[in-house]
C-alpha cells in the first residue's frame, strides 16, 4: 500500500492561500527521487512534478491547478493528494518531463495551458480552442527544436486566405496574427524551462506579424442610437444585458460572466472578469437601480444575465439577436455589441471622465483610449483649450492708437 503524504500547508486550499505569491514552487520530496511542488499565484496555484535525473539535475512539468478556489475534477484541477497520485505514476511511467530536445510542439502547450487557465480560465478555453484548431492540426507532431522560421512562415502564409477581396485578406491577416501570439507565447514558455533541452528561440522569434491589418471595431452608437437600438429590442432578456452593455462599458463575456454576489448594491460595483483579468467597475446611478432590478429576489450563485429559457449566454448567443436589433433601428449594419464599450467609453470622454478612471472602468489602458478615440480626444483637447486657457482682454483701439501717434 502506497504511504500517504501528508503536509500541514500543502495539503488544506486554506493555508495554502496564506503562502506567500512567489515564482519559485514549494516542493515537498515523495521518494524516489520525485517531488511534488505548489507555486502559489494571484490566483489559482498549480502542482508541478519533479524528478531527479540522478546527474544533480532535475525535470519539471506542470501537471494541473490546486483546487484553491475551484472544486477538484480529478484532470484539470487537483488535490494535493490527487496532485501527488499524478507524480507517482509519470514517476514511475518515466515521464519525468520530456527528455531533452524531444519535447513536440503539443507538448509544449499541454505543459502551458495550466498556467494559463490559472491566469485566466475563459481566455485559457479561448485559447485551446484556436491552438489545437490552427497549430496543433498541422505542427502538433513536430519537435520544438527542429523548428525552423521557414516553416512557421509557410504555416502563418497558410492562414491567410485567397481571395479578391481585400477586407476578407486582411481580417485572415489579423486573425493569423492572433494565433501567431499565442504560438509564440507557449514555445517562450517552453523555452524558459531549460531543462527542455531547447537551446535556441530564434526560429519562431524572427517570425513577424503582418503589418497594418489590425482594425478597431469603430462603429459607435450616439445616445440616440442606443436608446432606438434597446426599444427595437423585444426579448426582455437580451434588452437587460444590452443595457448593461451600455451602463457598463463591460465586455460581452465579462457581463455574462458575472454573479449575483459579484453586484455590490451598497458600494455600487459590479466585479468583473475578462481578458484583462479581474476589476470592479464603478457604476453610475442608473446602472445600479438596473441591476438591482435586473438580480431582485435571486440566489447569490445565479448569473445576473440569463436567456429567456434561463439558460446561461454563450460566445455566440447574442450575434443574432443583436444583427437583429441593429437592423430594426436602422442603424449601421457593422454595429454589434462592443458597440456600446465605444459608446459608453466616448460619452465619458464627452462629459469629460479623466481617461485614467475611464481606463480603469473599463479594463483598458490610457494609451489604447487615445489611440482609438484620437479624433474625438483631439476635439475636446481644442474645447478644452478654447474654453479654460488664458485669454488676453480687449483692449480699447483709440487708446493703443494715441500711445503710438504720440511716440511718433
Amino acid at each position: 500500500m502506497v504511504r500517504r503524504i501528508r503536509h500541514s500547508t500543502l495539503e488544506k486550499r486554506t493555508p495554502r492561500l496564506k503562502e506567500r505569491i512567489q515564482k519559485k514552487p514549494y516542493f515537498v520530496p515523495i521518494g524516489g527521487g520525485l517531488s511534488i511542488g505548489y507555486r502559489r499565484n494571484k490566483t489559482a496555484g498549480t502542482w508541478i512534478f519533479r524528478k531527479a535525473d540522478g546527474k544533480g539535475g532535475m525535470a519539471t512539468q506542470v501537471i494541473g491547478i490546486a483546487d484553491d478556489f475551484e472544486e477538484a475534477d480529478g484532470e484539470r484541477v487537483l488535490t494535493f493528494e490527487q496532485a501527488t497520485d499524478k507524480v507517482r505514476k509519470l514517476g514511475a511511467a518515466g515521464n519525468g518531463g520530456p527528455v531533452k530536445g524531444a519535447m513536440t510542439v503539443r507538448q509544449a502547450f499541454d505543459n502551458y495551458l495550466p498556467t494559463l487557465e490559472a491566469k485566466n480560465a475563459r481566455s485559457a478555453r479561448t485559447t485551446k480552442g484556436r491552438v489545437e484548431k490552427h497549430i496543433l492540426s498541422a505542427l502538433g507532431d513536430c519537435k520544438v527544436v527542429d523548428l525552423t522560421k521557414t516553416q512557421i512562415e509557410h504555416w502563418q502564409a497558410s492562414r491567410v486566405r485567397k481571395s479578391d477581396d481585400k477586407e476578407a485578406v486582411r481580417k485572415s491577416k489579423d486573425s493569423a496574427n492572433r494565433v501567431l501570439a499565442m504560438f509564440k507565447a507557449f514555445l517562450n514558455h517552453a523555452f524558459d524551462d531549460k531543462k527542455n533541452g531547447i537551446d535556441s528561440d530564434e526560429a519562431w522569434r524572427r517570425v513577424k506579424p503582418f503589418h497594418n491589418v489590425g482594425r478597431p471595431r469603430d462603429v459607435r452608437f450616439s445616445p440616440e442610437d442606443t436608446r432606438r437600438l434597446i426599444a427595437s429590442i423585444d426579448d426582455d432578456r437580451f434588452q437587460d444585458l444590452v443595457e448593461a452593455g451600455y451602463a457598463t462599458g463591460a465586455r460581452y463575456e465579462e457581463l455574462t460572466e458575472a454573479t449575483i454576489r459579484d453586484f455590490d448594491s451598497n458600494g455600487k460595483t459590479l466585479k468583473v472578469s475578462g481578458k484583462t483579468g479581474s476589476r470592479d467597475i464603478i457604476l453610475q446611478p442608473s446602472a445600479v437601480r438596473h441591476l438591482k432590478r435586473v438580480s431582485a429576489d435571486r440566489a447569490r450563485g445565479d448569473y445576473i444575465f440569463l436567456q429567456a429559457d434561463g439558460s446561461k449566454w454563450k460566445a455566440s448567443d447574442q450575434v443574432r439577436p443583436m444583427k437583429a436589433a441593429v437592423l430594426k433601428a436602422e442603424l449601421d449594419p457593422k454595429g454589434c455589441f462592443y458597440s456600446l464599450r465605444h459608446a459608453y467609453i466616448s460619452e465619458s470622454i464627452e462629459e469629460n471622465v479623466p481617461l485614467y478612471v475611464i481606463a480603469k472602468n473599463c479594463g483598458t489602458s490610457i494609451r489604447m483610449i487615445e489611440i482609438t478615440y484620437a479624433k474625438l480626444l483631439a476635439e475636446k483637447q481644442r474645447k478644452f483649450v478654447e474654453r479654460g486657457a488664458p485669454r488676453l482682454r480687449q483692449r480699447k483701439r483709440s487708446a493703443i492708437d494715441g500711445r503710438r501717434n504720440a511716440s511718433t
